[in-house]
């Protein structure tokens, strides 16, 4: 007959071994995209690992992977507070786990680097920066234990896009533009490793950056990050096709924005029949670009020579324009589609 403690110890690891399952079931869901599914599977490895009768150092890893991915369920969700307090939960887990020796660094960057992001949605800036530097930090104390020639982290690119964006918001630019490159490094080395869907997750960094320069009138850099996102979606676009297209679209329309304010006309014109070209009749663009040539059309003279822009040439590419929209049903339906699909973003 088996000794009390030994029939614990077995039961334990049967435990474990069916969380670990769930788990698995629950990230490659999420993965999918199948939020419900992963949902399901979670909450099922976390109430096998609550009837747990001891908490051992195998079954605390477990239980900060399953809060890690409970959180990123509550933040597509929307329930912000929710994935804020799992992953913080997670975070604490890992924390314990890396005091006792374990090896836990790579899961304790991501959990840290998650946390990082859900605090930054919550504009809880100072937070946000101090778990996207742990992450960072765990990062880089790995990869100074492991070769030179480690492949780029994709870890490493989130927790630099995240700071960067932070950095920003502080209005620190320098920092801001110092990791956003360092992060566009990693990138083009995972794409040159062919991993290239990260050119889209940089992307959307870039596009975020260059909004936050715009807002605080740092035109070069706001221009420099909005091109860069389109260099980024474009390249992206070729490797991935149309899934990247939103993208790309948001890149065209803020450089569009940018170049109208700073009466770079000319330029703003290009960008919009650029992303025509690529996205043929999108109705975001096609409503963009009616408001840009109505905005021209109310300029003076002088100021759309200065712009590169002369009247008889808004005149000619609203015309052109004109035509794409009643071929795609008319302004007010471009409207309306392209409404439905900001809701969508």
């Amino acid at each position: 007959m088996a000794e009390p403690a030994e029939e614990t110890d077995r039961w334990l690891t049967a435990q474990i071994k069916a969380a670990a399952e769930l788990v698995e079931v629950g990230s490659e869901a999420l993965r999918r995209r199948r939020t419900g599914a992963g949902a399901e599977a979670l909450e099922e490895a976390e109430a096998i690992l609550d009837m747990a009768e001891r908490e051992t150092d195998d079954l605390l890893q477990m239980r900060a992977r399953v809060f890690n991915e409970q959180g990123v369920v509550f933040q597509r969700r929307g329930q912000l507070e929710k994935s804020r307090d799992y992953h913080g939960q997670a975070a604490e887990i890992c924390d314990e786990l890396l005091d006792r020796g374990r090896d836990f660094a790579s899961n304790a960057a991501a959990t840290n680097l998650n946390l990082s992001s859900i605090l930054l949605a919550l504009d809880d800036q100072q937070r946000a920066e101090e778990c996207g530097r742990k992450a960072l930090d765990l990062l880089e104390q790995q990869s100074d234990a492991d070769d030179e020639d480690k492949p780029a982290n994709p870890l490493e690119l989130g927790a630099r896009q995240n700071l960067a964006v932070i950095f920003a918001r502080q209005k620190r630019w320098d920092e801001a533009n110092e990791m956003m490159e360092r992060a566009g490094q990693i990138a083009d080395e995972l794409a040159d490793a062919g991993r290239p869907n990260y050119l889209g997750q940089l992307a959307q960094g870039c596009q975020q950056l260059s909004v936050i320069f715009f807002d605080n009138e740092e035109f070069d850099d706001a221009l420099r990050w909005g091109r860069r996102a389109e260099e980024l979606s474009e390249r992206g676009y070729q490797t991935l096709g149309r899934n990247i297209l939103p993208i790309y679209i948001v890149s065209q329309i803020n450089l569009i924005s940018y170049y109208e304010k700073l009466g770079r006309y000319a330029d703003a014109e290009d960008c919009l029949w650029k992303a025509l070209d690529v996205a043929g009749n999108e109705p975001r663009i096609l409503a963009r670009g009616v408001g840009f040539y109505e905005t021209c059309r109310k300029q003076a003279d002088k100021r759309l020579e200065e712009g590169n822009l002369p009247r008889d040439e808004v005149q000619e590419g609203y015309d052109d324009l004109m035509e794409q929209v009643e071929a795609a049903g008319g302004l007010s339906e471009v409207r309306k589609r392209a409404q439905a699909a900001r809701r969508r973003r």
